[in-house]
């Protein structure tokens, strides 16, 4: 992706431009003049303290028209005046009262000005973060496989803040200094056109030297952040494992992982700082040598009666220059920011340019309800290369319960998955009331579709607001859903009762709390379909118990997708799809497939139910 490109889209997420660069431009404009008009100010300072012929010559006024010369020789009439009606003194004290008014001006336009940019960059950083989450939530399954948690994690909160602090921040350097320096340039200009050609020289020869310090900031800023994700990624996982870490005892086994990846970055790093921090002093030392030698080819100039410059006016001239010390300086350091922002912003856009692959596809059919029957007809299904699924045909007609069971990689949640399109199937279709669901919004199709997974997913909120999850119902039915889900007896003995927080993950309830909650809020959804892929399988006993008399309420009169290990809760289900190796083998009820005395029957005297 072109920098330029980069730089164009993303100050396309600062909504408006007008609401910002005039406003900028203009308290710039303003701060940079006046600046410039205080150092300007120095000259007749000088003139009175050193009684030069200027401030003591006849009082004539200037004839008017439009130029520098007439504003020079008007101001110095001025002067001239106060001087001969009070003194020195009144007119160094009136020059001085100038300076403190024009310094007061100017500090004020440069705050209104960090103002304005600071408004552009927080409402592009909020603009930008609520994009790239939006996506996060609009992608599909498979973005999340291909791409680590910590390095979507990273990109949110680091590589944001990164843009921020080196791109937008440059904008400030980019739009600012180049004004100073053009009026510096203009202003030198005028006082010794000879002097200034003579500092042009050094100009080149300072931007080649710093061009050279930044060529591979790009480069080492791009393997700086990628290692700083992969610690992220790190610290994530050993988090979220940190049970299996310590039952096996891999402290250190975990700890010289991560420490490796904080050395690459620490490597890494100091090459970028290195480059990035030599930039600076490279550029002021540049605009040392180039006062350095203003100084003794002006003075050469003077002491040669070559330019009209007298001592005050060649000091002013100095004084004037330095001032783009700094500009430069600034510019220098802007380009090694841009080219770290140009590395986070090239990094979220690729986030941001995935396209879902699964959309409704036209003509867009709507189903509010479903009247029939679920069908998959000659439906197969591969991960990449390896195929799961092969022609699957099978009909859930409405209010059955339907289980799939057989070994672990059969193809069983595939299946689960399919039905709410978090994958699209390789070939063949599957129809709610002969609508292929690819017709139908996403929106549309999992509102029709409840959950509930093997491992319940609870959010870290209270226990009120993850059963009402993303619903507008009251508290009576949100009661009602967990009286149904066998929840509210154990909710109610809870110190907070329905407020009490869950803690991260459901942490701070039992594995059985928290999949009666799940299972509240499913009832409290009211789906057409339901899908329980192995809800109990992960229980005690005792937990099971509970939350099986649960799932018993939920699935009354419903359409129910039922996944199981634990062949002894689906025994009484309308009909049994037996899978193997991605296809059916047998289906039936309970007693119509032990009389077959085939696959079934050998996975039921497995698990001793017989």
């Amino acid at each position: 992706m072109k920098a330029s490109h980069t730089i164009k889209r993303t100050l396309g997420y600062a909504g408006k431009l007008h609401h910002y660069l005039p406003e900028y431009v203009i308290y710039t404009f303003l701060g940079v003049i006046l600046g410039l008009f205080n150092i300007a100010l120095l000259i007749p300072i000088l003139d009175v303290l050193f009684n030069t012929e200027k401030i003591s010559s006849e009082l004539i006024a200037p004839q008017s028209a439009f130029s520098l010369t007439y504003i020079k020789d008007l101001f110095y009439y001025k002067i001239n005046s106060l001087i001969a009606s009070g003194g020195k003194m009144y007119g160094l004290a009136m020059i001085c009262m100038i300076i403190g008014i024009s310094a007061l001006l100017t500090n004020f336009f440069r705050y209104m000005a960090a103002r304005t940019l600071i408004r552009f960059k927080l409402n592009t950083m909020q603009n930008i973060r609520n994009e790239l989450f939006a996506q996060y939530t609009r992608s599909d399954i498979a973005f999340f496989q291909k791409n680590k948690r910590g390095d979507l994690v990273n990109t949110l909160t680091s590589e944001v803040f990164e843009l921020e602090h080196s791109l937008l921040s440059a904008y400030q350097v980019i739009l600012r200094d180049p004004l100073v320096i053009v009026f510096t340039f203009i202003g030198l200009f005028y006082m010794s056109f000879k002097l200034t050609l003579f500092a042009l020289l050094f100009f080149p020869i300072a931007g080649f030297i710093i061009s050279r310090i930044i060529k591979k900031l790009k480069s080492y800023g791009y393997f700086s952040q990628e290692y700083a994700a992969q610690m992220l990624s790190k610290v994530d996982e050993t988090i979220g494992s940190i049970k299996i870490v310590k039952s096996f005892t891999a402290e250190d086994k975990t700890t010289k992982e991560f420490s490796n990846i904080n050395q690459e970055f620490t490597t890494n790093s100091k090459k970028l700082f290195k480059r990035r921090e030599l930039a600076a002093p490279s550029s002021e030392f540049m605009g040392i040598l180039a006062v350095i030698g203003l100084v003794l080819f002006g003075g050469y100039l003077i002491f040669s009666n070559s330019t009209a410059l007298n001592g005050a006016t060649f000091i002013g001239y100095i004084a004037f220059f330095t001032q783009m010390i700094q500009p430069f300086k600034n510019l220098s350091g802007a380009s090694s920011g841009v080219q770290r922002g140009l590395v986070s912003a090239e990094k979220l856009f690729s986030y941001l340019d995935e396209e879902p692959e699964i959309k409704a596809i036209e003509p867009i059919k709507a189903l509010p309800a479903l009247q029939n029957q679920i069908s998959f007809e000659e439906v197969s299904f591969a991960y990449d290369q390896t195929k799961v699924l092969n022609k699957i045909n099978l009909t859930v007609q409405k209010g059955q319960k339907v289980a799939l069971v057989g070994e672990s990689g059969a193809g069983k949640s595939t299946i689960a998955d399919l039905c709410s399109r978090f994958y699209d199937v390789t070939e063949g279709a599957i129809k709610f009331d002969n609508i292929n669901i690819k017709q139908m919004t996403l929106k549309n199709l999992r509102s029709l579709v409840g959950i509930v997974t093997q491992e319940p997913i609870l959010f870290m909120d209270t226990i009120a607001n993850n059963i009402k999850y993303n619903t507008q119902s009251s508290d009576e039915e949100m009661i009602d859903a967990a009286k149904t889900a066998n929840a509210h007896d154990f909710i109610m003995q809870l110190e907070n009762g329905y407020d009490t927080m869950v803690g991260d993950r459901g942490n701070r309830l039992s594995g059985g709390q928290r999949q009666r909650i799940t299972i509240a809020r499913a009832v409290l959804k009211n789906p057409e379909v339901l899908v329980l892929d192995e809800a109990t399988s992960a229980l005690d006993t005792e937990s099971e118990k509970a939350v099986q008399v649960a799932l018993e309420h939920l699935m009354e009169n419903r359409t129910s997708i039922i996944i199981a290990h634990r062949l002894s809760t689906v025994m009484n289900c309308d009909s049994i799809i037996v899978l193997k190796q991605g296809e059916i083998v047998e289906q039936g009820t309970h007693q119509a497939l032990i009389a077959q005395k085939g696959y079934y029957e050998k996975l039921v005297n497995m698990q001793g139910l017989v």
